[in-house]
């Protein structure tokens, strides 16, 4: 079934539990349509997935695809909040088919979805230069959803430039309560990152609360060629002092 929130003038919520069947994407198409009719405006949408919801029969799939083909050239914009990992693809996969722009949100950045979905203009987030520090660290705050243009624009040239005056050096990653996540485009530039540069850093610091990003951090360190530690926000400071060691 797909429970349908109506209730936000400028977004849908969509709630995708279980199979779904022909008719739920019937009755969303309905739903939809006669809000585009009232309003004479096109909602955006806010798919909130908990687990991943499947089709109870091809014509499901085929309903669904219909529904896509018929709405994409129209909604603006889609944001898919949930925990799943695989949630990550979402955007990238659902980029072949659709010209709306599509987000991924953790579940605790509801909230951000929300903001996002009600935003005039598309400002999924950034990296701030935290300054400071000695020149041979590069210290980094996420903020929002990153992108692969935040590492061209940002990190990439950054990192580029210092080594221009340095062999070596030392990279200082924050994650605070004002991240939300990593597109599909900028996990897949941060691999790239990470293989381009990996023997240009001789410590890494993650500064973060993030579950998920600590545990993958702790999977990941032992086997890296630099050094390597995970810190919480609180020890902020801390992280600070070790990475100029």
């Amino acid at each position: 079934m797909i429970d349908i929130d109506l209730s936000h003038e400028e977004f849908v919520i969509l709630r995708p539990k279980g199979a779904l069947s022909e008719q739920d994407f019937a009755d969303l198409a309905a739903a939809i349509d006669s809000r585009i009719n009232e309003t004479d405006r096109v909602p955006n949408l806010l798919i909130s997935v908990e687990g991943l919801p499947h089709w109870d029969s091809v014509g499901a799939l085929t309903r669904h695809f219909h529904f896509v083909k018929e709405h994409q050239k129209i909604v603006e914009k889609v944001a898919v909040v949930g925990d799943s990992p695989l949630l990550s693809l979402a955007p990238e996969i659902a980029n072949l088919f659709t010209k709306a722009t599509i987000r991924r949100f953790p579940s605790r950045k509801i909230e951000d979805a929300k903001a996002w979905l009600r935003a005039s203009e598309d400002d999924p987030g950034r990296f701030e230069v935290i300054e400071g520090l000695p020149r041979d660290v590069i210290a980094v705050r996420a903020v929002g959803i990153i992108t692969a243009q935040d590492y061209h624009d940002v990190l990439i040239p950054l990192v580029e430039n210092r080594l221009k005056d340095h062999d070596k050096l030392k990279l200082l990653f924050v994650m605070g309560d004002d991240y939300t996540t990593f597109s599909g485009d900028a996990a897949w530039e941060d691999t790239k990152f990470d293989l381009r540069h990996v023997r240009d850093f001789t410590r890494i610091a993650m500064v973060t609360d993030v579950p998920w990003l600590v545990r993958t951090a702790r999977i990941f360190r032992p086997i890296v060629p630099y050094t390597f530690e995970v810190f919480p926000m609180e020890k902020l400071e801390e992280a600070k002092d070790w990475i100029k060691r």
